[in-house]
């Protein structure tokens, strides 16, 4: 292979040495056969990665397909080598933007949406471009055949576009994984900078020393680098039952919304697996794991299987009739025992399954979304629950939600309050309050209390929600020192954060009498916390801080708690004025009881003149409700103040 004097040239007489890439082309066809073989990880990375594979290994099998054309040339017609030649210059231009692409994919962005990395495809572009069309211009490289028959490849005045567009490539990706260091794992840098001086290396090499082929050798470390250390399929494949795992389902579903991928989900949690553990020992345990994937793959070979915890599978599937059909075929298969070792084992499922067309985005939305079905989801004499559509949208509802909630408490904005009278019988007038919290957001609107506390609780933001009230009723307190009193309701998470000090200092901030607050706890709470909420209310009340039972009689209405319970005031439900006979008997007992106990009375929910008159027929000390207003905002109850207390 004789090539003109040309600085970028081989000098007269000299052979390219091939044979080191023919053995790095050996190495890197096993590896694209033992990496396509096996079932890969449905994510862009791996996809990736095995497009890298057979670029470079095409790039490899040209690089020595061009020098044995050039080595018999005269035996080759010249449109074959330009060919080859064309080809893997072609190939050289993609794997160094490739490279970059990994990059750019590893860190989590979606190609299909960022104009960077439309802008970084111009180099190649522009480079394949003028390959692609070498043959009319010849300003990258010439093939000629001189008169005694050797074949010369002339580079041309454009050739070094190859190693520009190279450095731009190496460049950027140098760039992104110095720039984002830290949202990437150290061994992802430290692997790509080392692929980069490998490439670096094997570039200045064959410019200087052009007749040393060395791309495959670079190809082959570079490959080597990545499957050993950041690529390893293993890595996202569970060593037990053969499943992938969590971490790959996690990966999965952070990438979902980037590529067409399975939207069927079947959710099973084996029950039976730990009482067999535990009874028969680690062994069968895990037989029975490799035997439930197999049956599932048996089901849908194009399905994915994860294992996310010991018990816990989830298998995704392209359409509803694959789905349908699983679980069909699912149910059939637990009719009978899974036998290992020759002992029967009977396995019992519970599983549900849905339609995910943007149920969840990420893994952080999955595990709210995994938390919020277990908390909603009752399995009870069903075994198999399929969560329809609006079962998925009141879930996103409660997301979102929640979404907004955090951003309100960010922000101290979308919360407001607001005020209902409670009536004093005795000295007819309005000296008692309910603060009331209320939510109302531009794309939910207004959200009522009984939907967002829940959500709060669930979430842990109950507690910012408590102070965030506190505070506004202190402050509304200071601006009217007129009010004598205001109840506001209290969380059950209070109990769990010793909030005595917290509460007090906020109270103090103000100058506020402690007097002049009544903390409202419902029922329920005294029943489920006893303890806590005895000493966070003996806490406060030896400041004067007044506390009132809640919604009594929707609940237990055990007499002894309350009376154990430092209360001084009851609040009597709304369903107490009911007509039936059973609920009078207990209205009149509970009224008995308090006034025994010289606890004042407040009935709450009296819309209609009638309970009203049930109000005063039982000398009720207090009567809050419709008849006399709804909840009021700050000024509209500063009005009807100034119209009712004459």
């Amino acid at each position: 292979m004789i090539f003109d004097a040309n600085p970028w040239d081989l000098q007269a007489g000299q052979y390219y040495n091939y044979f080191l890439e023919l053995a790095s082309l050996i190495i890197l066809t096993a590896i694209c056969v033992c990496y396509f073989l096996r079932k890969k990880f449905p994510t862009p990375i791996f996809k990736l990665f095995g497009v890298i594979l057979i670029v470079v290994t095409t790039g490899a099998f040209l690089n020595v397909l061009s020098c044995v054309a050039i080595e018999h040339g005269s035996e080759v017609p010249l449109w074959i080598t330009y060919t080859f030649h064309g080809l893997y210059y072609i190939s050289q231009c993609l794997v160094s933007y490739l490279l970059f692409s990994y990059v750019f994919y590893s860190l989590g962005k979606s190609i299909r949406r960022k104009p960077i990395y439309l802008l970084t495809m111009i180099p190649s572009t522009i480079a394949i471009l003028l390959l692609v069309t070498n043959g009319l211009h010849h300003w990258l490289f010439a093939i000629q055949e001189l008169p005694n028959g050797l074949v010369v490849l002339k580079h041309g005045p454009l050739f070094f576009s190859f190693f520009v567009v190279t450095i731009l490539n190496v460049g950027s990706t140098v760039a992104y994984t110095v720039t984002f260091r830290k949202r990437l794992p150290r061994r992802f840098a430290v692997v790509f900078l080392a692929i980069v001086g490998i490439t670096m290396v094997t570039t200045i090499i064959e410019r200087f020393k052009p007749r040393y082929i060395l791309t495959g050798l670079g190809y082959t470390l570079s490959v080597m680098f990545v499957i050993i250390t950041i690529n390893d399929p293993d890595d996202k494949v569970d060593k037990v039952s053969g499943a992938f795992n969590n971490d790959a389902f996690i990966d999965y579903i952070n990438t979902q919304f980037f590529e067409k991928q399975n939207k069927y989900y079947v959710f099973f949690s084996v029950e039976s697996l730990g009482r067999i553990a535990s009874t028969y020992g680690p062994l069968y345990f895990n037989e029975l794991l490799v035997a439930i994937r197999k049956f599932v793959m048996s089901c849908n070979k194009n399905c994915y299987l994860f294992k996310t915890q010991s018990t816990k599978f989830v298998a995704l599937f392209k359409t509803r009739e694959e789905q349908m059909v699983f679980i069909h075929k699912l149910q059939e298969r637990l009719r009978d025992p899974f036998i290992v070792r020759s002992k029967e084992f009977y396995l019992s499922v519970l599983m549900f399954f849905f339609y995910n067309d943007g149920v969840f985005k990420s893994s952080d939305a999955y595990n709210e979304f995994l938390n919020q079905v277990n908390h909603n989801i009752d399995y009870k004499d069903q075994k198999i629950i399929e969560l329809d559509k609006a079962f998925l949208e009141s879930l996103s509802r409660k997301r979102k939600i929640k979404e907004i909630l955090e951003e309100c408490l960010k922000k101290k904005e979308g919360f407001f309050m607001v005020y209902q009278p409670i009536y004093d019988v005795e000295k007819k007038v309005f000296n008692h309050f309910e603060a009331l919290l209320r939510l109302d957001n531009y794309d939910l609107g207004y959200i009522g209390p009984a939907e967002f506390i829940p959500i709060a609780e669930n979430y842990g933001l109950a507690t910012q929600i408590d102070y965030y009230v506190l505070n506004e009723t202190c402050a509304f307190l200071k601006r009217h020192p007129q009010i004598e009193s205001l109840e506001i309701n209290v969380s059950c998470s209070e109990f769990f954060d010793n909030p005595s000090e917290k509460f007090l200092s906020v109270i103090e901030k103000y100058g506020i009498d402690p007097k002049r607050i009544c903390l409202e706890i419902t029922e329920t709470v005294a029943v489920k916390y006893p303890t806590k909420t005895k000493q966070f209310m003996e806490d406060l009340g030896k400041y004067g801080v007044k506390f009132a039972m809640d919604d009594f009689g929707s609940g237990y209405s055990n007499m002894a708690r309350f009376i154990t319970m430092p209360f001084s005031i009851a609040k009597l439900d709304k369903s107490l004025l009911g007509e039936e006979k059973n609920i009078r008997i207990f209205l009149d007992h509970a009224i008995e009881l308090f006034k025994s106990l010289d606890i004042p009375i407040v009935i709450e929910g009296v819309e209609v003149e009638k309970q009203l008159k049930i109000a005063h027929e039982k000398a009720i000390n207090f009567i809050q409700g419709y008849y006399f207003s709804k909840p009021l905002l700050e000024p509209d109850l500063i009005r009807f103040i100034k119209k009712h207390n004459k």
